[in-house]
Formats: structure tokens, sequence, C-alpha cells
């Protein structure tokens, strides 16, 4: 999760009666101003409004892996960035850490402390890896968080990607919804939607790139606007041959051009991170458990 953006769309969610007994959703179907940006009619591919825990034939709950979920500690953090978690999910190292819970149609990941169970356990995984891992940042971690990617079961060239999110505040908490190429390399990247805990009202919506023969990056900021920028928002970015658009609750924040070397399928990431370069470590003033709440995932196809 290197610097990423989020882009937001407000969409309504319509229901109707059929039978007068059995409530139907019908198709969303992205804000107005995404329309009408996208030039083409665009097709609802992916959706997931979190009504039961996260299916597994939809989403994997660790970062580098394209199959079964991988049991090294070191596929369960970005500690390059020197992220202070460890990515959970119920069955990893047996220790029964589950950082998702599901309610009223919306997903929680939860971060919080390692127990000291957790942390001797951790110590130990750390044991059996090699020296230069031994000695990085894993050795540093305290917290377990939640991840989720479709790495290998949802992965789509152009369209709209959103999601409708919020999360608690503190120093050191980094939640983002981003996307990475289905063929394992990087970048390019496109963040969506990134936030840092001590600044409510800031988002930053980004992209990386490698064209050039060197990795560039362009981060540009957006602004929570009202009284509710702790409140849920929609964030999505319109992805084209030509152009990145964000967009926050259906209004165009920000806008790139598409890197050269995003051409093929690209994958969804949604995270909440804590510590690390950017955010910096959490305080005394960060309550725990954090949380990150997410009500729902799409995408649409262009044409």
């Amino acid at each position: 999760m290197r610097i990423t953006l989020m882009l937001g769309v407000a969409t309504a969610a319509a229901w109707m009666t059929t039978s007068g007994a059995e409530a139907a959703r019908a198709e969303p179907k992205p804000a107005p101003a995404v329309a009408a940006a996208a030039g083409a009619p665009l097709r609802l591919t992916f959706d997931d409004g979190f009504d039961q825990r996260p299916d597994p034939k939809r989403w994997r709950t660790a970062y580098k892996t394209a199959g079964p979920e991988p049991k090294s500690l070191s596929d369960r953090s970005l500690y390059n960035n020197r992220e202070r978690q460890v990515y959970f999910d119920k069955a990893f190292m047996g220790l029964g850490v589950d950082p998702f819970s599901t309610g009223g149609g919306v997903l929680t990941i939860t971060a919080k402390p390692l127990a000291e169970r957790e942390r001797a356990a951790l110590a130990r995984a750390l044991d059996l890896q090699p020296q230069k891992l031994r000695a990085g940042p894993l050795k540093d971690v305290r917290y377990s968080s939640g991840v989720l990617t479709t790495r290998g079961l949802f992965e789509q060239r152009y369209g709209y990607f959103e999601i409708r999110t919020r999360w608690t505040s503190g120093k050191g908490l980094w939640p983002a919804f981003w996307l990475l190429p289905s063929n394992g390399a990087w970048p390019p990247e496109i963040d969506v939607m990134e936030a840092l805990g001590h600044d409510m009202r800031t988002v930053y919506q980004s992209v990386h790139t490698k064209a050039g023969g060197k990795h560039v990056g362009r981060t540009q900021k957006a602004r929570l606007q009202g009284d509710d920028a702790a409140g849920f928002h929609t964030y999505g970015v319109l992805w084209t041959p030509g152009s990145l658009r964000f967009f926050i609750d259906g209004v165009q924040t920000n806008e790139a051009a598409a890197p050269t070397d995003a051409t093929g399928p690209m994958y969804m990431i949604v995270n909440l991170a804590v510590g690390g370069k950017w955010p910096g470590d959490p305080d005394v003033r960060t309550r725990f458990p954090a949380r990150m709440e997410v009500d729902y995932v799409r995408a649409w196809k262009l044409g």
C-alpha cells in the first residue's frame, strides 16, 4: 500500500417491492457526473454490500497472494513501508485473531494492539525468516489488522471503481482503497483513496508509474467538506486508456494522465494499516481498537 489514492461517488441504493413481500435491489448506478465523464455505458461487474462475512470466492485476506492464503509472516505486512501491523485472518497461525466483522450490511476492519500471546507467536515465526527480514521492520510489528484483495478472483482493465467507507481518527492510522496489476508488477499503482487518521478532512489520490524507466509518483489532495468529515463518503476512480478521474461523493476532485504502463487488468485492495513512514506511529491519543467500516465495494466496466 504505497502512496495511494481514493475516489468517491455517492450512489443511492434503490429498492423496490415485488409481490408485496420480497424486496429486490435495483442494480446500482454510478453518480451522474461519473457516467457523463465515462462517455460510454458502464456495466456493473462487481458488487459486494457485505451482508455477510467476506466471501473467499471474492476476497483474499493476505497481501502477496493470488492463491491459497500464505502462512508466511512476510506475506502479511507491507514492511518496506515500516508499517506496524500484521494482516490477520481467523486461521492465520491458529491464533484466532479475526479483524473482520459484519453487521447491518457494513464490513468492519478492526486494528488493535497485539496480545502478549500473539506477539510471542509472531516472534517465533520471525525467527524462521531470512536474516534480512529478521533484522528489518517486521521485528517492530505491534498491531493486528485486516486487508482484503481481489487478486486472482476479480481483475479488470479500465472502468470505474468505488468504495463507500469511513474510519476512526488517530495518529498512525492509514486506511486505503487502491489498485495493483494482476501480473504482480509494481509500479503501476492507482490509489483511489488514502487518508491519515490525524487529519480527517484530507484524502490523497495518487498514481505511480515506471513508464519512463524510473518510479514516479504523483499525489493530489482533496478536502472533505461540511460537518460530516468522519462519516461515510464514496471514493472512486474512473480509469480509461487516457486518463484517471477521481471522485468523492460523485464530484470530480482530481485528474491525472493514465500511466502508459497501466494497460492490463488490475485488482482491488482495501486495508487499514497502522504506522509507517508516512503516517508515523500511533501516539498516546490514538484510540484502539481502531476501525475502517466499508458499506460496499463496486466496479463497473466500460462499454
